[in-house]
């Protein structure tokens, strides 16, 4: 039987891979409205607690195990314009052996954060 952890960590990959009529259903409130004063582009995706902690997270997670490999620095940069400033996530998935594949020549641990490092740098504001 799958634990808590696992099925959250199962939607969040999954959410990650829906189509943008989705992403819109996912903005929506409980009640299947849309707030009239937002657009498919400009919607912010709902804050979830995470854990039993007073941490709010965004219900969808930006996946970053391409950065550094298949993306270069200044894609992860647009990708996270987007994710952050427009979408509102704050919820950002690395981990110590993205990016993949480790068996690329160019592999090296730690590019993502590296990539997430410059651009929080670059955007010291939020």
């Amino acid at each position: 039987m799958p634990t808590t952890g696992n099925v959250r960590a199962g939607l969040l990959r999954r959410a990650t891979a829906l189509a943008a009529s989705d992403l819109c259903a996912l903005a929506r409130d409980r009640g299947g409205r849309m707030a009239s004063s937002q657009s498919p582009l400009s919607l912010e995706f709902p804050r979830h607690p995470l854990g039993s902690s007073s941490l709010m997270v965004s219900g969808v997670c930006l996946g970053s195990m391409t950065w550094g490999i298949q993306n270069s620095e200044a894609e992860a940069h647009e990708q996270l314009n987007y994710a952050v400033k427009e979408r509102g996530i704050n919820f950002i998935d690395t981990a110590e052996l993205y990016p993949v594949p480790t068996t690329h020549p160019d592999w090296a641990a730690g590019r993502t954060e590296s990539f997430i490092g410059s651009w929080l740098k670059e955007n010291s504001e939020l």
